[in-house]
Formats: C-alpha cells, sequence, structure tokens
C-alpha cells in the first residue's frame, strides 16, 4: 500500500521532463512555541506564524530562502508576576536560508518526505503601553542569529485534478503542487540579558515548483 502511494500511477499521467521544475515558492502558516519561559508567561504558550519561502529546486535538493511574521499581544506582569492590564506586543520578521533534502524518487510521487537545515536571522520589536506624558521607553528591538532544522512531507495535488494541473503548467508554468506540512526546530544562542528566541513550530501550506 505504501509503495501505491509513494509511486503514483502512471497510466493516465500528463506527459512532463521530471527535471523541468527549477525554481520554488511555498506559502506556509501555522502555530510556534518560544522556548522562554518569561514570553510565554506574558505571550502565551503559542503563537501563530507566517513563511513566504522561493528558491531553486531539483528532484532530491533544494536551496532557498524566506521571510516570515510572527506577531502576539499580552499583558505587562506586576512585580509579583501577576498580569496587569496595559498591553505589550511582540513581533518578530524571521529571515531564513535552507538547504532542503527531498526524497523524491519516482515519477509523479505522491507523498514526498524531506528534510532541511539552516541558518536564521530573527528581527524582532517588543513594544508595551505607557502613560500619556511619560518619559520612560515603549519599545526595544534588535535582531538574534540562530540556525533550524525541520522534517516534513510534501502531498502531490496534481493526480487529484489534472487538467487543472495542466492547464496551471501551460498559463503560468507551474509543474508541481504540493500540500506541504513541516515540523521546524529553531535554535537561537540567549546572550547576556537578552530574550530566548528558540523555538519549535508546525506549519501547513502550499508549495509551487515551476
Amino acid at each position: 500500500v505504501l509503495g501505491l502511494l509513494l509511486a503514483a500511477p502512471t497510466a493516465f499521467a500528463k506527459e512532463k521532463d521530471p527535471d523541468a521544475a527549477h525554481m520554488h515558492v511555498q506559502f506556509r502558516g501555522g502555530s510556534t512555541t518560544l522556548a522562554d519561559a518569561h514570553v510565554r508567561s506574558v505571550f502565551g504558550k503559542s503563537g501563530k506564524v507566517f513563511h513566504l519561502e522561493y528558491g531553486w529546486t531539483s528532484r532530491i535538493l533544494e536551496l532557498g530562502a524566506g521571510a516570515g511574521f510572527y506577531q502576539e499581544l499580552g499583558f505587562l506582569q506586576t512585580e509579583d508576576g501577576e498580569s496587569s492590564v496595559e498591553h505589550d506586543m511582540l513581533t518578530i520578521w524571521p529571515l531564513t536560508a535552507s538547504a532542503t533534502l527531498r526524497l523524491d524518487f519516482f515519477e509523479e510521487q505522491v507523498i514526498v518526505p524531506f528534510g532541511r537545515i539552516g541558518a536564521d536571522y530573527w528581527l524582532w520589536r517588543e513594544n508595551w503601553y505607557v502613560y500619556e506624558g511619560s518619559t520612560a521607553e515603549d519599545h526595544r528591538k534588535g535582531g538574534k542569529a540562530g540556525w533550524h532544522w525541520g522534517a516534513g512531507g510534501m502531498i502531490l495535488l496534481d493526480p487529484i485534478d489534472r487538467a487543472t494541473a495542466s492547464r496551471l503548467e501551460a498559463t503560468v508554468g507551474i509543474a508541481d503542487t504540493f500540500l506541504v506540512v513541516e515540523y521546524r526546530s529553531t535554535m537561537m544562542p540567549k546572550g547576556e540579558n537578552q530574550l530566548l528566541f528558540s523555538a519549535s513550530e508546525v506549519t501547513f501550506g502550499l508549495k509551487f515548483d515551476f
């Protein structure tokens, strides 16, 4: 059964060069959990994250770069650790570069497992409420460098509607369309007096090879 899933039937497959796709773009969104206990106590255990990635692709190897967006609203805490009514917002723009190994061995393979590793640089900004007329700071910002690894699977959608897949290839050059599921773990050194931005996330989205 697994062999039938991995190797899609070719009797009705459209004729195409398996090496025709040279670039890819993907859009993913999902849930991320930051490792810092202080961050979780202010902004909650998890938040929403979105990624856009673009790069070069072959059947086995992909190289790509991406940018993401994370924003969560929380509340400042009192000295005894209780939440106040004053807001605090954390915004992160993750910048990434990755190398991905695809286990894509068959023509029209439906399920393509993958693993990846890459470098990260996260731009971040935290801003909070201050009373009108106060001279206290109302924000801080910076950048953090680290690295990530990820694993997941791509599900080829072309066999579901081959007529639409053929039109996409003829009109805009999309050779393959995938549903992507990925788990990613990001590690970042804490540094002295800095927030720990290490995180884990699960994302879902669409990937287009063209």
